[in-house]
């Protein structure tokens, strides 16, 4: 045999197994989907046509508008949900402020109170002194009055005392 006969031989025994290999993978290609594939054939690339073409993607088939649209809508009540939480917070700010101002005024005006108090006090302690002092000045004055008296009724009671005697005294003989 000649050896150019062989290696056509040897092709054609290749081609016919790979031939006979792709008919049998080819027959899976004839088998009819089942119902519950969600890529059975029927919808193709576009899910549907109107006034509402999507275009579907990924395993499940899941419409990417939809998504979309649920996100936007999510998004927009999160914006004004931020918005209404911002405006609470400036709201909020505000009255911190305001509380902050009071505070502020309130402990100046206990300050203020608690000067005059140690005012009032240190005025009460000046009068209290002077009361003392003058209460000792009036019993020294006191005592020197009753110490007047005392010598006045002293030299009363001598002069008492001395007329007694004179009086107690016989009277002369008269010759």
């Amino acid at each position: 045999m000649p050896p150019y006969f062989r290696s056509a031989l040897l092709v054609a025994a290749a081609l016919a197994a790979v031939t006979l290999g792709a008919c049998r993978s080819a027959a899976s290609l004839f088998v009819e989907p089942s119902p519950t594939d969600p890529l059975d054939g029927y919808k193709g690339v576009l899910a549907e046509t109107g006034n509402r073409t999507e275009m579907d993607w990924g395993p499940k088939q899941e419409l990417l508008l939809d998504k979309f649209t649920a996100l936007t809508e999510s998004k927009r009540q999160l914006e004004k949900r931020c918005g209404e939480l911002e405006a609470m917070n400036q709201n909020l700010q505000s009255q911190l402020g305001d509380e902050g101002k009071l505070l502020a005024k309130e402990k100046a005006l206990r300050a203020q109170a608690e000067a005059e108090t140690e005012q009032l006090r240190e005025r009460r302690r000046e009068l209290e002194a002077r009361i003392l002092s003058l209460s000792i000045e009036k019993a020294k004055l006191e005592q020197a009055a009753l110490h007047g008296k005392i010598q006045q009724l002293s030299a009363s009671l001598e002069s008492l005392s001395a007329t007694a005697v004179e009086a107690a005294a016989p009277p002369p003989r008269s010759r």
